[in-house]
């Protein structure tokens, strides 16, 4: 029995009346079949057409153009964009960005929450079937969510449970007018494989292999959402400023280990590095490990820092060495905020954090700068090396590179909040400040 789509849609009561939405309309029959359907709703919905001309086919510029006509036969809005191709990177992840960035720039200025994209069950099994080819995320084994929430935004393909001949018949009892992409039909292409060889193959041995897929998708979407209820609960009680208790992360299951890596990658990298299942299982092992400062590159200037109780992402950044000379008393800056103070005298307001040096005529010139390999302190019970005092005090391998020292010629004098050369009673001194 032949479903009615149009009733089929209204039912899951994806849209309110008279809502402003965008719809991703491409010109093949999936997404015009939906804009037809979506305009014969009976709910006055306000549509924003929106099209993306990839000028990956000659035909693309004919068809952008009778897109915009069609927007102005059915007197509704017209957005358009033409991708701009960047050399230096993977095609179909830049379109793709593109397309959606501009998806989204087009509901902002409508003050739409929704972009309606056409994507049906045939693409929910063709996506299932290569992501277990490949690999993916558990949450990728889910398949492409029926709706899919971006901050303010909400994706939504209300064609999910509707194969691509239900689409075809509508087209054909509406008489609606689509572009056929002939790319579609060439099996250089991943996906076309898959279409043409392999599902009819699996269909064969089982004629209910949709609904299996179907199955499969409804059992990872529902077991992702318990995993991703436990992965928050951790992430708000053993997270600070996205930096994981090392302790606690390591008693929790591997999945949820997962869970909690994939979330601070997203975070610190907002969403633009992939990580690998071996990638996971590599951080999950250096985690356990004795070692106490390592690192795994993620790619794209990332790391996956561990530094004794803690872990977290950070972006690489070059640090630039600084040695500023002190030969006078006044205030030395290192940043635009950050300063020390060398002064003959006592200064109330910074009692804080500051340095007694006992002087001398000699005592300069003195050395602001970054802590070097060799560095040594002289202490009450004898000489030790700035590396092992770091070490001991458990300063992370990232902070150190970082840190400012004052030294004279041979030996380092103060080490900022961490500690202080031994120093003589003496009734001459200089008192230097740190100013944050």
């Amino acid at each position: 029995m032949e479903r009615d789509l149009r009733k089929l849609v209204l039912k899951k009561g994806y849209f309110k009346k008279n809502e402003t939405i965008v719809i991703a309309l491409s010109g093949g029959a999936d997404s015009m079949v939906l804009l037809d359907i979506l305009n014969h709703l009976e709910l006055n919905l306000h549509l924003i057409i929106s099209h993306v001309n990839h000028k990956k086919r000659t035909e693309s510029d004919i068809e952008y153009k009778n897109i915009k006509d069609l927007s102005e036969k059915l007197n509704l809005p017209f957005e358009g964009l033409i991708v701009k191709k960047n050399q230096k990177v993977n095609f179909h992840d830049d379109s793709r960005n593109q397309r959606y960035s501009f998806f989204k720039a087009v509901a902002q200025k409508y003050k739409a929450t929704k972009i309606i994209v056409a994507h049906h069950l045939d693409d929910q099994i063709e996506t299932t079937l290569m992501r277990i080819t490949r690999g993916t995320s558990f949450s990728g084994y889910a398949g492409i969510p029926k709706i899919r929430k971006d901050r303010n935004i909400s994706i939504v393909r209300p064609l999910m449970d509707v194969t691509k001949q239900e689409i075809l018949n509508y087209s054909k009892k509406y008489n609606i007018l689509y572009y056929e992409d002939f790319s579609n039909s060439e099996d250089i292409y991943t996906r076309n494989r898959y279409r043409h060889n392999i599902i009819p193959l699996l269909k064969e041995e089982n004629p209910n292999f949709n609904e299996k897929i179907m199955q499969f998708n409804d059992y990872i979407e529902s077991a992702d959402i318990v995993l991703n209820r436990l992965k928050d609960e951790f992430i708000k009680d053993n997270c600070f400023y996205n930096n994981v208790n090392l302790k606690i992360f390591n008693k929790l299951d591997k999945i949820i280990k997962i869970k909690v890596i994939k979330h601070l990658v997203n975070i610190t990298t907002n969403n633009t590095v992939e990580i690998s299942y071996e990638q996971y299982t590599n951080i999950i092992k250096l985690c356990l490990s004795k070692t106490p400062n390592q690192k795994i590159s993620l790619g794209k200037s990332y790391d996956f820092i561990k530094e004794y109780d803690y872990i977290y992402i950070e972006k690489k950044e070059k640090i630039v060495a600084q040695n500023i000379e002190i030969n006078d008393f006044g205030e030395y800056y290192i940043s635009n905020n950050d300063s020390y103070i060398f002064s003959m005298n006592k200064i109330e307001q910074y009692n804080r954090n500051y340095f007694e040096l006992c002087y001398n005529d000699k005592v300069f010139p003195l050395y602001l700068r970054n802590r070097s390999n060799g560095d040594k302190m002289v202490l009450k019970i004898g000489t030790k090396k700035v590396k092992d005092i770091l070490i001991d005090q458990k300063i992370p391998l990232s902070t150190r590179n970082k840190l400012f020292i004052i030294a004279n010629k041979d030996t380092v004098l103060w080490i900022p909040g961490i500690k202080k050369s031994y120093q003589p009673k003496c009734i001459k001194k200089i008192y230097i400040y740190e100013v944050k």
